[in-house]
């Protein structure tokens, strides 16, 4: 899967589990069915799907981030300007199988933004629904909205709850491109949550967690990537136009679906586009030697969360 090139190793190990586990699907498919009722409400009331030239931008963003991660293309909603309830600027929504994911937008309020904080929030949502935690959303929306049980399921998931956030935040990082304006945005992101959104890791956590992440090869071959598609516009065209041309026999590892690569979630990379010795290589195309691999990254928040 694309999503082990970035994300916290804990965190994939436990939804596997949520998504195997007997026990949790029970309570898991449970709600799944009260999900399909309280999804035809949503389209009725407060959401609706985004048609019209005003959606487009954000749809094109949206595009680019789900191939910069490698992901499938969810359904997208957006929030009704007259909705009852109060949202956040995304909100990740799904069932425990993935099949049907939604990533809900306020698109009034991301207009206002700037791109990378835009792209910031945008990947976050989608880094939730690569790595599985659209279901762990959906199951404190639909238990909030109908009163069953929320505080049980709140306590019941809450260690999926808590670190869930660490991989969103660095597919975020990965589209924002930079360590500043992800930080502002991690901020902002995590204030004016409604009641029932799930109680994830504290800011300080998440911040000291993204700025380790920065210093890792991941961000530094994604930015190498960015570095030479800039300077090299006509090459990075070429790479994209041959790689379309290229048949399943030419190409064994491609795959229909896009989250079943191993591949960095980049575009081409430094080491195929400009091997050591040219120019481009030279000219600071390459990934730093102190450049931190992200087991190193894995290792030291999951000591400072104390999981076993």
């Amino acid at each position: 899967m694309a999503r082990v090139t970035y994300a916290y190793g804990v965190d994939v190990r436990r939804f596997r589990w949520l998504n195997q586990s007997m026990t949790a699907q029970t309570v898991m498919r449970a709600l799944e069915l009260r999900w399909t009722v309280v999804a035809e409400e949503l389209m009725r009331e407060e959401l609706q799907a985004p048609e019209g030239a005003a959606a487009l931008p954000f749809l094109q963003e949206i595009v680019r981030i789900t191939e910069l991660l490698r992901l499938t293309l969810p359904r997208v909603r957006l929030v009704r300007p007259n909705a009852r309830d109060p949202w956040p600027l995304v909100t990740p929504l799904g069932n425990a199988r993935n099949s049907d994911d939604w990533l809900v937008i306020d698109a009034q309020r991301l207009a206002a933004l700037a791109p990378p904080q835009r792209a910031f929030l945008l990947a976050q949502g989608l880094g939730h629904i690569q790595c599985g935690h659209a279901a762990l959303f959906m199951a404190h929306y639909v238990s909030a909205r109908e009163h069953r049980g929320h505080a049980a399921l709140r306590l019941l998931l809450r260690p999926l709850s808590r670190i869930a956030a660490f991989s969103a935040d660095r597919a975020a990082l990965l589209a924002a491109g930079e360590f500043e304006p992800a930080a502002q945005m991690l901020a902002r992101s995590a204030q004016d949550l409604p009641p029932w959104y799930p109680s994830l890791a504290t800011l300080p956590e998440r911040r000291r967690a993204l700025e380790e992440f920065d210093r890792s090869r991941v961000v530094a071959r994604v930015r190498s990537s960015h570095r030479f598609a800039q300077a090299n516009p006509s090459v990075t065209v070429l790479v994209e136009q041959l790689m379309q041309r290229q048949t399943p026999d030419a190409l064994p590892e491609a795959s229909p679906s896009t989250t079943d690569t191993t591949t960095t979630p980049s575009t081409p990379t430094t080491d195929s586009a400009a091997p050591a010795g040219s120019p481009e290589f030279a000219a600071g195309y390459a990934v730093p030697a102190d450049a931190w691999p992200l087991a190193r990254c894995d290792q030291r928040l999951t000591q400072r969360l104390g999981i076993l």
